[in-house]
C-alpha cells in the first residue's frame, strides 16, 4: 500500500500487488504522485516531499527524477535533505496515519484482502488532523528546517 499525506489531504491511496522495486515506485511517482501534488498546490507552490530510506526510494533513477521535479525539497538517502538513519518514525505516515488506519482495521478484524481494502477509508479522516500532523513536524525542528 501507497498512500501520502500533505496538510491538505490525503495523496492517493494505492493498494500496490507485488515487489515495490525502483521501477515500479519511479512509475508511481511520474503516474500518480506529481500530477496529485500538481493539482493540490499547483505548479508556484513550495513543498517538501519526504520519503524513508527503503530500497526503491533511493534506486538511482528516482532520485534523479526527485531532483528534478522537486529540486532541493525532497527529503531521502543521499541527496537534496539527507533523510536520518534509524529514523523511520519521522515521517507523518509512520507517526500518524498507519497506526490510525490500523486502529480502524482493527477494530472490524477484516478476513480477507478485499474486506481490509474496504474497511481503510482515508477520506474519513478530518482535514485539520493533517494539518496538524504535517505542522508538529516542524515544531519538531527548533530551527525550522522543515
Amino acid at each position: 500500500m501507497w498512500c501520502g499525506i500533505s496538510e491538505l489531504d490525503i495523496i492517493g491511496l494505492l493498494f500496490i500487488n507485488g515487489t515495490v522495486t525502483g521501477e515500479r515506485y519511479l512509475n508511481l511517482l511520474q503516474e500518480f504522485v506529481g500530477p496529485h501534488i500538481s493539482e493540490m498546490f499547483g505548479d508556484d507552490g513550495e513543498i517538501y516531499f519526504q520519503q524513508d530510506g527503503a530500497p526503491p526510494h533511493y534506486h538511482r533513477d528516482v532520485r534523479t527524477h526527485l531532483d528534478a521535479a522537486f529540486l532541493d525539497t525532497w527529503i531521502g538517502r543521499r541527496d537534496a535533505i539527507e533523510y536520518p538513519a534509524l529514523s523511520p518514525d519521522l515521517t507523518p505516515m509512520d507517526f500518524f496515519l498507519w497506526g490510525y488506519l490500523k486502529d480502524k482495521v482493527y477494530h472490524t478484524k477484516p478476513r480477507t484482502i478485499d474486506a481490509l481494502k474496504m474497511e481503510i477509508e482515508c477520506g474519513n479522516i478530518p482535514n485539520d488532523l493533517f494539518r496538524d500532523v504535517c505542522e508538529s513536524l516542524v515544531k519538531a525542528d527548533p530551527q525550522g528546517r522543515l
